[in-house]
């Protein structure tokens, strides 16, 4: 708390790469002049309002390719408040005394444009593929509230021994953010981090076979779980798949059963003797073989960020949504349920990269072999 200046200035610098949301407790003037994200800082990238990348590795290579792993990585920015929800992004400094805190609210066409994601399994029977991002799951959802509901998936009793005041909202199923619910039951991702509620939370949503396409309706539902108790459902040390056609996991139904499954985790303040840090080892979702006369990945021993052709797709689709209006915004909820992104729009701002790297001078080996690539170009 309080160091963001000295990162921003530059007179510090991360010392890894570093990917970052906002939460209720940032310098929104700084953050909203990259809504659509982007590197707010040497070596930290800011997934701006809503958004997504990709974080690539080589991992290996043959005699004729490159082996890259890549993770696809969703962010929400902001906490919810349901008066602002629906209203476009009026706020602008100087902020006054309500500004100041509406400039952190989700809005609902955030959420809309991170919920056409849902849609990608329907546009193409392909074999995933990290240039498309086409039939690709998400890695990892990140935002700063939980979803509504995780307190139901995890050890309800142990939160409750440690945030007893949490109780009327959990038993009232409140507890949580009702936009970020939907998008956990229409992306399904493999993990989700949060924080937010200042304590140390785990839990397990196993989504079953039922079928996706929840609607805003959803959002003022209140529908009361089970209060869940007993040992704590853990999320970094899970070693098996539960099958709900008791089918044990094979090659061909591990992809189907990991599907079905989110792991959540919340982190505790950053204070001393606080469950505020946790190391994960999360592999990538796809790896995919580049050939070596295609590119320069040899020379890249550190991950780097690309793109993600799918989200900027939906962007682009959606760009009039973006409004800084403070009345509410109407959008088109089944836009993507009934016309998703095809592989058309992708190959397009696929193009539109390659059209603009020849005209650029960037050196970045990266960039020239691969145009959605994100190059390091922050500068103070």
């Amino acid at each position: 708390m309080g160091d963001f200046h000295a990162y921003y200035s530059g007179r510090k610098v991360a010392p890894i790469l570093t990917i970052m949301i906002g939460g209720n407790h940032e310098s929104s003037n700084y953050l909203q002049e990259l809504y659509y994200g982007g590197w707010v800082a040497p070596n930290i990238w800011y997934m701006g309002a809503a958004g997504v990348i990709n974080v690539c590795k080589n991992i290996g290579t043959g005699e004729n390719f490159h082996k890259i792993a890549t993770l696809r990585i969703a962010g929400l920015s902001g906490i919810y408040n349901s008066h602002h929800y629906s209203l476009g992004r009026f706020e602008m400094p100087p902020y006054n005394k309500g500004s100041l805190r509406s400039v952190y609210h989700i809005r609902h066409v955030d959420v809309q444009r991170l919920k056409a994601l849902g849609s990608t399994e329907s546009i193409n029977h392909q074999k995933p593929d990290a240039s498309t991002n086409v039939n690709r799951t998400i890695d990892i959802m990140v935002s700063h509230d939980w979803p509504r509901g995780i307190a139901h998936h995890g050890n309800t009793s142990q939160l409750l021994q440690r945030k007893p005041f949490f109780r009327e909202e959990v038993e009232s199923n409140t507890l949580g953010n009702p936009a970020s619910e939907i998008l956990l039951h229409e992306l399904r991702p493999r993990y989700w981090f949060a924080a937010h509620l200042h304590v140390k939370f785990e839990a397990t949503v196993k989504h079953g076979n039922a079928e996706k396409n929840s609607t805003d309706e959803n959002v003022g539902s209140t529908a009361t779980p089970t209060l869940a108790s007993g040992p704590s459902n853990s999320t970094t040390e899970f070693h098996g798949l539960e099958s709900n056609e008791g089918v044990c996991p094979n090659s061909s139904n591990m992809e189907t059963l990991t599907e079905q499954m989110t792991r959540f985790l919340s982190l505790d303040k950053c204070l001393p003797k606080r469950r505020h840090i946790q190391v994960l080892h999360i592999e990538g979702s796809s790896i995919d073989q580049v050939e070596k006369s295609a590119s320069t990945h040899d020379k890249q021993t550190t991950p780097w960020l690309q793109y993600d052709s799918y989200w900027l797709s939906v962007l682009r689709r959606t760009h009039n949504w973006s409004q800084q209006s403070q009345s509410k915004i109407n959008i088109a909820e089944q836009e993507f349920v009934h016309n998703p992104v095809n592989s058309d729009e992708i190959e397009e701002i696929i193009s539109r990269f390659q059209r603009a790297l020849e005209k650029t001078n960037f050196s970045n080996a990266i960039s020239m072999a691969n145009p959605m690539a994100i190059p390091q170009n922050f500068a103070v």
